[in-house]
């Protein structure tokens, strides 16, 4: 149950946040700026992990079948958060602070009605 919250808030979360298009997809500015193929692994893993969770979920009279996508799902979980862990660290020593905010400026004052 909790893959299934974690895996729906994740990647709620990434589509709340500031995008731009790089290299033809788009990436969020925040953590993915320059890694557009480990956002879409990102993804991928957050997909895999939130149906391997609703698998065991449904399958509960088969033990050794939800066992497996209990399994499956953490094990994509877990890639997932390395991904993003992966992300942050580089984007972390990348870009200052500071950068970042007026980055994230810069893009509300251009898309969005309401900013800070």
């Amino acid at each position: 149950m909790f893959i299934t919250y974690a895996s729906c808030t994740m990647g709620s979360m990434f589509i709340l946040l500031p995008h731009e298009q790089v290299d033809e997809s788009i990436v969020p500015i925040l953590v993915f700026k320059d890694r557009p193929i480990a956002y879409h692994a990102f993804l991928v893993s957050i997909m895999i992990s939130l149906t391997g969770a609703f698998s065991a979920l449904l399958i509960q009279h088969k033990p050794r079948l939800e066992r497996f996508c209990r399994v499956y799902a953490m094990a994509s979980m877990i890639s997932a958060l390395s991904i993003l862990l992966y992300a942050t660290i580089y984007w972390g020593f990348r870009y200052p602070p500071h950068l970042a905010e007026h980055e994230i400026r810069i893009w509300m004052k251009k898309y969005a009605t309401l900013y800070w």
